[in-house]
């Protein structure tokens, strides 16, 4: 089976390994999360010399030394170790490219490991060019262990994975040969890259990858028992701090996914990278991130006692919605700068739409994640929004009104603690193409996800006959009509008018065409209706409403369209 650009985990005991799926595909085709296998499942160790046989490096390995390595393969099946051959290449002060024979010079040569050193020791192409990969994840995340070989440099091993893979580190690389009975130990610290990965070693997603494996390597020795989503989301902010994040796909269309639990999907790896470099820009930068890392408490609780070390009032409750509305927004201009991000520009984020009320619905959504609803507002001129939760379960609620002509609005919804409901109003819904966001999520690690909600409001056009008239005069003809109809507006010539427009409605209270009139002289002006609605195509033989504004003057007349 060939698995096509993924990124996967591998877990035992305190063995930990992350795969990184290419940048250049918005979504891998396939994701596959690949656990370790368990002792039973391994194939036996195909070796080339001896059982005991020495594979460790020889003092103070230079290039062109060789010696055999371990190397994980998944065929032949069953998953097994072998020995290769693999050769020093490169050496620089902090590290060193191994390439394993047989891949040398095909799939990795002189050329890439220059560049694979290059942007090991010197620079990046991030906010710190001058900084390699070494130093950055060094300086931000923590000094990497050195247990074994007593040799401060870090092997990058390069071989074919002969899976679309990219990288992956073993922690019990960092124990003694035969500590683990089927799986050996190269004894050295060592990070496994893949030559035949997206835009090949030289390529800056490569490098990338380098630096999210790096960063794994430094957690195990901070906190080697993090909970696996915390540790991918600061490998994913290694990858931005080197400069070349991982592309924003999937987790935007499928927002409804527990950020705490890591299924290895591309979506998982999308959510905590936001949710890592959201929180390393509000909430304490380098500083902070370098703590999280050598926090003894893991998943949530690590979060919030780093927001109490640094003097925030703000729990991860608070955090979680406004991350949740920053990631639908993405807009640093409302209030303070939450709800968006200076370093990534975010795709848009799905929501399911009504557009016809009253709307009745009974949804559910996973912890810690989060439900958005679209509400076109179309006619109406409010909009009244309840939410009752399930009581053992902890939401947050919000609601955006998007106002194209004018600043959005952030209005948070007061649930009852106990009952977990709450009503919110909205009004000043004065233009049709005005939206509402409803934003559900859920702040808690346990507890039911089910919840209702309804949305209905007051129509803002009247089809009352005797409410149709207000302080503009409307004369048209004809009426009814079967393919053009004037509309006259004669209003006050004290009221400012410099653009009168004709909304037309049909029965459902949507918009179907804007009209702006030609203003004939003070307090008069004209347009006319061929039929013709948005999208160029033909309105329906029936009633439609025409809604004209002139200034602080407005007026609804009924039409009727025939065949």
């Amino acid at each position: 089976m060939f698995f096509n650009n993924f990124k996967c985990t591998m877990i035992l005991a305190t063995v930990f390994s992350v795969f990184a799926v290419s940048a250049f595909a918005e979504e891998p085709a396939f994701i596959h999360e690949i656990q370790l296998p368990s002792p039973e499942e391994m194939g036996p160790i195909v070796r080339l010399t001896d059982p005991g046989a020495d594979l460790t490096p020889p003092p103070n390995p230079q290039v062109g030394d060789s010696w055999l390595w371990y190397l994980f393969t998944w065929y032949p099946m069953p998953p097994h170790f072998e020995e290769h051959v693999c050769t020093v290449r490169g050496k620089s002060d902090r590290g060193y490219v191994v390439v394993k024979d047989e891949d040398w010079p095909g799939l990795i040569d002189e050329a890439d490991v220059d560049s694979i050193l290059e942007r090991w020791e010197n620079s990046s192409i991030g906010p710190y060019p001058d900084q390699g990969i070494y130093e950055i994840d060094s300086l931000y995340f923590g000094v990497p262990p050195d247990e074994l070989d007593n040799d401060p440099r870090i092997y990058l091993m390069w071989y074919d994975f002969e899976v679309a893979a990219d990288g992956f580190f073993f922690s019990f690389d960092e124990e003694p040969d035969g500590t683990y009975l089927d799986y050996p130990s190269n004894e050295c610290e060592v990070l496994y890259l893949n030559p035949t990965s997206s835009g090949g070693p030289s390529g800056d997603y490569m490098h990338a990858v380098i630096a999210h494996e790096f960063q794994h390597l430094i957690h195990w020795k901070c906190d080697d028992n993090e909970s696996t989503w915390v540790n991918e989301a600061m490998s994913e902010l290694a990858m931005w701090f080197y400069g070349h994040p991982d592309n924003i796909s999937s987790f935007n269309s499928n927002p409804d996914n527990n950020l705490t639990v890591w299924d290895a999907n591309w979506a998982d790896y999308i959510q905590t990278y936001l949710w890592a470099l959201y929180f390393f820009e509000r909430y304490g930068g380098h500083p902070a991130v370098y703590a999280l890392v050598h926090e003894p408490a893991n998943s949530m609780a690590g979060f919030d006692n780093i927001l109490d070390d640094f003097g925030y009032s703000e729990n991860t409750d608070d955090i979680f919605i406004d991350w949740s509305v920053a990631n639908f927004l993405d807009d640093t201009s409302l209030e303070d700068g939450r709800y968006g991000y200076i370093g990534d520009d975010l795709p848009p984020f799905y929501a399911l739409t009504y557009s016809s009320y009253p709307v009745e619905a009974t949804k559910t959504v996973n912890n810690w994640a989060t439900d958005y609803y679209r509400f076109n507002v179309i006619s109406l001129e409010n909009l009244t929004l309840t939410f009752d939760g399930s009581d053992n379960n902890k939401f947050g609620v919000r609601a955006l009104v998007l106002h194209p002509a004018d600043i959005t609005e952030v209005l948070p919804m007061t649930l009852n603690e106990s009952t977990q409901s709450g009503v919110l109003e909205i009004d000043n819904l004065t233009n049709p193409l005005d939206q509402v966001i409803l934003v559900v999520a859920s702040v808690s690690s346990s507890g039911s996800p089910v919840y209702q909600f309804t949305a209905d409001g007051t129509l803002g056009i009247s089809t009352d006959p005797s409410q149709l008239t207000t302080n503009i005069n409307l004369i048209i003809t004809p009426n009814p009509f079967s393919s053009v109809v004037n509309i006259q507006l004669n209003w006050n010539g004290t009221i400012t008018a410099e653009s009168p427009t004709v909304d037309i409605y049909d029965l459902q209270g949507r918009i179907v065409q804007r009209l702006t009139a030609d203003i004939l002289s003070d307090g008069e002006a004209s347009i006319q209706w061929n039929g013709n609605i948005q999208g160029g195509n033909i309105a329906n033989p029936g009633i439609y409403y025409a809604h004209a504004r002139a200034g602080s003057a407005q007026c609804v007349a009924k039409l009727l369209l025939l065949p």
